[in-house]
């Protein structure tokens, strides 16, 4: 378990440095498998499934994911981080319509894959499924923001 963690904690963190050195993701195709393949042992796990739903699950959130990282959903959170002082009013204005859009992107795309994700697993593991990728993100961010201080 600590060492498919470590795998994803890695592969994620790795993500990451691509992404911010490079917005254009889908340059790096090999990579971005392997994290959804590590995201999907740690689901696998978080959620219970068997290897018969999990066969069923796997087409449907690799679908699910490729959408959802096509919404930058660091402005989902910017709002909260940023002294509000320094900002004109056109650039308040401007980061709120980006959070909103980015926030309309990701229930669109949720409301979406519910009723897919519904013909294979229940709410409760939807809900898990969903709380999962919230702590994967969280400890990515923590390990970015620990080997920045290390640097």
């Amino acid at each position: 378990m600590k060492t498919i963690l470590s795998t994803l904690l890695f592969a994620l963190i790795l993500l990451f440095s691509l992404i911010a050195d490079s917005q254009n993701a889908e340059r790096f195709p090999l990579l971005r498998e392997r994290i959804a393949q590590a995201k999907l042992r740690e689901i696998r796990i978080n959620l219970k499934l068997d290897q018969t739903r999990f066969e069923a699950f796997r087409p449907i959130y690799l679908k699910y994911e490729r959408e959802v990282s096509g919404i930058n959903l660091r402005n989902l959170t910017k709002l909260t981080k940023f002294d509000v002082d320094s900002y004109t009013t056109e650039e308040a204005d401007q980061l709120i319509v980006n959070q909103l859009e980015s926030a309309r992107k990701l229930i669109s795309i949720r409301e979406k894959y519910y009723k897919e994700f519904r013909t294979v697993i229940s709410p409760q593991q939807i809900i898990k499924l969903y709380q999962t990728e919230a702590e994967l993100r969280k400890k990515v961010l923590q390990e970015v923001k620990r080997r920045m201080m290390n640097r």
